[in-house]
């Protein structure tokens, strides 16, 4: 039984790998804390990032404008705290009590439908000749541990697809396992790729001709991948001090075909290793 799963895990994995490749493009916001470790009484400013690749700095494009359509701070005691807009990309934020704050960012959902002239923003039910459409999520996630704290790391803070560290993320060194729980709609989240990557490791590439034989930068594996099993839970080791983003890219059915095709959550959780 257990030659079994191991076989059969092997075999998800070296599917949704490809899945994994191609995803690897697409666009995703997540959040740039200026630190991760604050002391009680600080103020930290907290960037947006938003784009395809964790580059070193932690940004690649331009947010664009109208994002993001919501960012909220919850203190350890699950309470709301108000964040300070700096610009449309900065806002920060006053930890005063000691323990775990959770940031989440969301721009707005909506459809788009591939059409033969391109596509266009809107579902099957408003836009004709519809190939495929699709309702996007885009969110992201971080935690700051203020002081030293064991507790509320793993609360959930109520996004659709959500990452949920479920050992200390403040405490992480390089080469421990960080293991995380999915939630969708509350709910574990079974058989779902995920990827991790430190900032740094995508680097913006030159523009060169396409050659057939020439395997594509973003073909390589990133540092973590897995998958997680009927309990949503999975296990990414990290081999590199730093900033550190885990992403996914998730299109489940959606309910109505009529409406539209697939759901598509892109999905980010950032933090820090030692």
């Amino acid at each position: 039984m257990n030659i079994f799963r191991c076989t059969f895990h092997c075999i998800l994995l070296g599917l949704f790998s490809l899945m994994l490749c191609s995803s690897a493009s697409a666009h995703k916001i997540w959040l740039n804390p200026a630190d991760h470790f604050p002391e009680p009484g600080s103020t930290v400013e907290i960037g947006i990032g938003w784009g395809h690749k964790y580059l070193a700095d932690r940004t690649h494009e331009e947010l664009k404008k109208g994002m993001p359509e919501k960012i909220q701070a919850l203190d350890p005691d699950g309470e709301t705290v108000e964040l300070t807009k700096i610009a449309d990309d900065r806002y920060s934020l006053k930890v005063l009590k000691p323990g775990f704050y959770l940031i989440n960012v969301k721009n707005k959902s909506g459809f788009f439908t591939k059409t033969p002239e391109g596509r266009k923003w809107g579902n099957k039910t408003e836009i004709g000749d519809a190939v495929q459409c699709t309702n996007y999520h885009l969110g992201g996630k971080t935690v700051i541990m203020v002081g030293d704290s064991e507790e509320g790391f793993d609360r959930p803070v109520g996004q659709a697809l959500e990452i949920v560290p479920l050992n200390n993320p403040g405490h992480l060194k390089k080469g421990d396992t960080l293991k995380v729980r999915l939630l969708l709609n509350g709910n574990p989240a079974a058989y779902i790729p995920i990827k991790a990557a430190y900032a740094g490791f995508e680097k913006v590439e030159k523009e060169e001709p396409a050659h057939p034989d020439k395997k594509k930068k973003d073909d390589r594996p990133f540092p973590a991948e897995a998958i997680t099993d009927v309990q949503g839970e999975a296990e990414l080791r990290l081999d590199h001090s730093g900033y550190w983003m885990i992403s996914l890219s998730y299109k489940p059915p959606y309910p109505d075909s009529a409406v539209c095709d697939q759901y598509m959550y892109n999905m980010t959780f950032t933090f820090q290793v030692q």
